[in-house]
């Protein structure tokens, strides 16, 4: 996935701080991330032209899904990671949103059952996921 300056840019803009922001506190400011979703949809829509609406709303079905399984289960994912799915939906295509969810999602879980071998960690433990989110993003880039 070949990223352009611009993506690459406002990804990184948001997805730096939030992660260090999740690591530290283990939450997201939902507001800073809701503000800025339609700044960057509307930005992504300059540079790269209008999609079709059917394709546009498409990107963000993974991030719906992650809102809708944080309100179902009672933020065992909570709601900001829900909305950093948005937030990459409304800058990159479906399949590079996926692309990135799975590849987070596959490092969480190799670094907690990592983390739970070596004693460090329980099952119940609450892992922040947005910086896998981010590294998802910097592998996704490079592939």
């Amino acid at each position: 996935m070949n990223y352009t300056y611009w993506q690459w840019a406002i990804l990184m803009a948001i997805l730096i701080p939030s992660s260090i922001f999740d690591l530290k506190t283990q939450k997201i400011s939902c507001w800073f991330i809701i503000g800025i979703l339609p700044g960057a949809a509307m930005l992504n829509t300059l540079l790269f032209g209008v999609p079709l609406f059917f394709e546009y709303l498409a990107r963000f079905y993974p991030g719906i899904a992650i809102l809708l399984v944080a309100h179902f289960t009672k933020e065992c994912i909570g709601y900001g990671d829900g909305l950093i799915c948005l937030f990459l939906g409304s800058i990159l295509s479906l399949r590079f949103v996926l692309m990135i969810i799975l590849t987070a999602f596959i490092l969480a879980a190799i670094f907690g059952t990592i983390m739970m071998c070596l004693g460090k960690m329980k099952g119940k433990s609450r892992l922040p996921f947005v910086p896998f989110i981010m590294l998802g993003v910097l592998i996704c880039g490079f592939i």
